[in-house]
C-alpha cells in the first residue's frame, strides 16, 4: 500500500467515520442449521446511514434499513456474519448484502446493507 493510500484511509477513519460497529464471523453451523459465533467481536470504525433501499434476489425482496460504510480494505464479511450497530440502534441486525466499492484512486470501502430482525 502506498503512502498516499495509507494517508487516505487514515483521514477517512479519523474524519468521516464517527461510529463504530462490532463484527463477529460465523465459526460453525450445528446439526440444526443454526450459526454459532466464536470469540469476541472485532470493532471497526464506520459511517452508518439510515436507508430504505430495496434489495432483491431470486427468492425475496427485503428493505435495507441501514447502510454501513467501513473503510477497511482487508475486511472479509458476508451475510452469514453478525454485525452490531451503534446507538440509537444498539442491536444486532441481519446482513442482507455486502459490496466492496473502489474509487478512482483505488481506495476500497466495504458497504454492508442491514435489514430488520424477523421472527420465524
Amino acid at each position: 500500500m502506498t503512502a498516499t493510500n495509507v494517508q487516505f484511509l487514515t483521514d477517512i477513519k479519523n474524519d468521516m467515520t464517527p461510529d463504530t460497529v462490532d463484527v463477529r464471523t460465523t465459526s460453525t453451523i450445528n446439526n440444526y442449521g443454526e450459526r454459532s459465533f466464536a470469540g469476541s467481536a472485532t470493532t471497526y470504525d464506520a459511517y452508518v446511514e439510515k436507508s430504505n433501499e430495496v434489495i432483491r434476489n431470486e427468492n425475496e425482496e427485503r428493505i435495507a434499513e441501514y447502510k454501513v460504510f467501513i473503510p477497511d480494505a482487508s475486511l472479509n464479511i458476508n451475510p452469514e456474519d453478525q454485525i452490531t450497530l451503534p446507538a440509537p440502534v444498539s442491536a444486532v441486525r441481519p446482513i442482507i448484502k455486502v459490496e466492496r466499492r473502489t474509487d478512482n484512486f483505488g481506495q476500497q470501502c466495504v458497504v454492508v446493507y442491514c435489514g430488520r430482525n424477523t421472527r420465524g
